[in-house]
């Protein structure tokens, strides 16, 4: 496995795990819970920013032209919920667009599954929480936009022909899904279309490479879907590749989670995925692996969020929007008893994910983040729950001492939903382990 990263991530020593905290309530920091309250989270409010030609312009100077599919504008603010991290100073965050505008069906567009030349990028924006009258009112300002290259300056495009071998290092096509920020200020981003997992400076040019195992890789990519699943028997599936991304809160472990199983898992009629556990100090020893089963086959994972060093929330949801859509956020614990089998020598999973020598991990329901807003029924779009909530985030506390929690959803750059950023109140009690993350002292955001 080929695995090159920048100088900062080379020799470091410091421990994988943090030391065990003993703490009462209802997740502690060892052991998985057998139930959370109903109430552990509650919705706050949120703010929605207009998609579609509706939107307004980024920070990334690009110019305000239309792309391949004549609707949709090169530097368009929106689009940006396919991942969010917080970089833990203030109220600043990172917010990711993926591969651009692939939805309108454009003359000539077939060839390439209508994907664009949108240029990728990703949005410093800060969001505020702030209690007003007994309510609360979120907001969201773009702060700057980091237009993504490779080290020697080529941008990276959500094209799907922008491919020159199987190699996913050497491409410029990028399909960014999940994002995060180490304790140095570097910026990782995991490519649906590698998979890969990049890291990259402040200002968006790649500094390292974190190559999946080969057994992830297709053999033949191709610029269609259709087209890669005829002619590849193994590897990740097309577009159900590395979506989530999870970074511990000491930056020493790095969590890849596909979105579904592989082709030799199953593909779409399997319910077991892989999720790659990265020791970031060493990480030519490649990562552990282990199984995460679906609800069931109409269900996918969109992202997994680091509690800390070994627990997580993992987004998992259906496609369907509006009041039938499932949108929900599961607890698992990699030091769970029994132990997770780790799988990186098991070529092929079982359809159903488990078996008498495999023990996925343990999950437990934490919040339906669908029903919670469902019941608030907060929407500015008539179409109601969005169909993809993608981007999880914690954020600074809140002033009465209980947890924020923030989700996005990728509105693929349509009018037919704004780009939500939704608020939530974690109990404090509800995942005592947490720990939220903060930069490294001395280094200082360049946006």
């Amino acid at each position: 496995m080929k695995v090159k990263l920048s100088p900062v991530h080379v020799g470091r020593s410091l421990p994988l795990f943090l030391s065990a905290l003993v703490l009462a309530g209802c997740a502690s920091s060892t052991g998985t819970p057998k139930s959370f309250p109903p109430d552990a989270v509650s919705f706050l409010g949120l703010a929605a920013v207009p998609g579609g030609r509706a939107a307004s312009p980024d920070k990334s100077g690009l110019p305000h032209e239309l792309l391949e599919d004549g609707q949709s504008y090169a530097d368009a603010f929106d689009g940006f919920g396919s991942g969010f991290a917080y970089t833990g100073r203030g109220n600043r965050y990172l917010a990711l667009c993926d591969r651009g505008p692939n939805k309108v069906q454009y003359a000539g567009g077939e060839a390439f599954d209508f994907t664009t030349s949108y240029p990728n990028r990703f949005q410093w924006v800060d969001v505020e929480v702030k209690a007003v009258g007994g309510e609360y009112r979120v907001s969201v300002v773009g702060r700057a936009t980091s237009l993504l290259t490779d080290e020697g300056g080529r941008p990276f495009t959500g094209k799907s022909d922008a491919f020159s071998g199987p190699d996913p290092d050497g491409n410029a096509r990028l399909d960014s899904e999940g994002i995060r920020m180490d304790p140095s200020g570097h910026v990782w981003i995991s490519d649906e279309y590698g998979p890969v997992v990049y890291e990259f400076d402040q200002s968006g040019k790649r500094v390292g490479t974190l190559a999946l195992p080969p057994a992830f890789l297709v053999a033949h990519p191709a610029p269609t879907l259709a087209e890669e699943m005829e002619t590849n028997k193994s590897g990740r599936y097309t577009n159900r590749g590395a979506e989530g991304l999870a970074m511990s809160p000491d930056g020493e472990r790095l969590v890849v989670a596909m979105q579904g199983p592989l082709v030799q898992d199953g593909g779409l009629k399997g319910s077991g995925l892989r999720f790659l556990v990265y020791d970031l100090a060493a990480p030519s020893a490649g990562p552990a692996q282990y199984v995460y089963v679906l609800d069931d086959l109409k269900t996918a994972v969109s992202e997994i969020l680091a509690i800390n060093s070994h627990q997580f929330l993992v987004d998992e949801r259906d496609g369907v929007p509006g009041a039938k859509g499932r949108k929900l956020l599961y607890f698992v614990d990699l030091d769970q008893s029994p132990r997770p089998t780790e799988v990186s020598k098991v070529e092929a999973l079982p359809l159903g994910g488990r078996s008498d020598s495999i023990v996925p991990l343990r999950k437990v329901l934490f919040a339906d983040l669908g029903a919670i807003l469902n019941a608030a029924a907060p929407f500015a779009s008539p179409a109601g729950l969005p169909d993809k909530i993608e981007g999880i985030a914690f954020g600074p506390d809140l002033p009465d001492g209980r947890h924020l929690l923030l989700a996005t959803n990728d509105n693929d750059y349509a009018s037919t939903f704004p780009n939500y950023v939704f608020a939530f109140a974690v109990a404090r009690d509800a995942l005592p382990g947490l720990q939220v993350p903060r930069l490294a002292k001395g280094v200082g955001l360049e946006k």
